[in-house]
């Protein structure tokens, strides 16, 4: 049981309620009752991270401290559903860092395919589908028609939008081109997309946490990206192994832009490129 260091602060300079309170007033109950309820494990993120969090979820629930959001989670309540929204990062858009998406459709896709015509991939962490339903459209454009995409997420919540394929908004198409726009989604009365049959079927969801076994093996291309700087070195370490051993030989794991691998050997990975790693043979 670890409790909240004094040193905490808000962005204000000022220590947050979620750093005051500490042990005593409910951390340690806080991170069994989440564990139990969602899989979540608050020691595995980035403590400063985690307390801004944690303290957006006290002011949005009007709750006095921790022990007392404890007490209020309870599975199906509006308060689970506001720490699940609040807790989890669910900020995408479709090719997001469209060059990475380039490499993937001119460099790194063609080779998988080579290798084998019916691939089968994972887009962990994929918030309200934005992720997967991209590379559906690189699929279909590749005429790929015989790959799989598994796409993941531990929010329940999220995952019934990303199922639905029918929350865009034109900000989700910075990276596209209209023609493409046009091709694969659908204009609805309320203002927004809904992404076309043929691209969403190739999609399957399930909920799945990270830092648990993986989903499924012999995957040839998984993504993860921006989802592991949220953790702490040792729960990113648990999960890039995870990861790996997912891949079957030769496969690719492509993070996210900003992110890197350090020793990325270790894991039985070569760095291939900016953002790409293949399993070793």
């Amino acid at each position: 049981m670890k409790p909240f260091p004094k040193q905490d602060f808000t962005h204000s300079g000022v220590p947050s309620r979620a750093a005051q309170t500490g042990e005593d007033a409910g951390y340690g109950q806080l991170r069994r009752r989440v564990l139990d309820l969602t899989g979540i494990d608050l020691d595995c993120y980035k403590r400063q991270q985690m307390l801004r969090r944690l303290d957006a979820i006290l002011s949005r629930c009007h709750l006095s401290d921790l022990g007392q959001l404890a007490n209020e989670l309870k599975p199906g309540s509006p308060i689970l559903r506001e720490f699940m929204e609040r807790f989890t990062i669910n900020v995408s858009e479709c090719f997001r860092d469209r060059p990475r998406f380039d490499q993937l459709a001119h460099e790194i896709l063609p080779t998988i395919l080579q290798r084998n015509p019916a691939p089968r991939i994972w887009s962990a962490g994929c918030s309200y589908g934005a992720e997967p339903y991209s590379l559906a459209i690189l699929l279909k454009e590749a005429h790929a028609t015989r790959a799989t995409i598994l796409a993941t997420d531990i929010d329940p919540k999220i995952l019934e939008t990303a199922r639905a394929g029918a929350s865009f908004t034109a900000n989700d198409f910075k990276n596209m081109s209209r023609d493409l726009v046009q091709r694969y989604f659908q204009p609805q009365a309320d203002g927004t997309f809904r992404i076309n049959d043929q691209a969403k079927t190739m999609v399957s969801f399930k909920q799945h946490n990270l830092l648990t076994e993986a989903p499924g093996r012999d995957f040839d291309l998984i993504l993860c990206r921006n989802v592991t700087i949220y953790f702490t070195e040792e729960a990113k370490d648990q999960v890039t192994t995870m990861l790996a051993n997912a891949l079957r030989p030769g496969g690719v794991l492509f993070i996210g832009e900003t992110e890197s691998l350090h020793r990325p050997t270790r894991f039985g990975l070569n760095m291939r490129s900016t953002s790409f790693y293949e399993r070793a043979a």
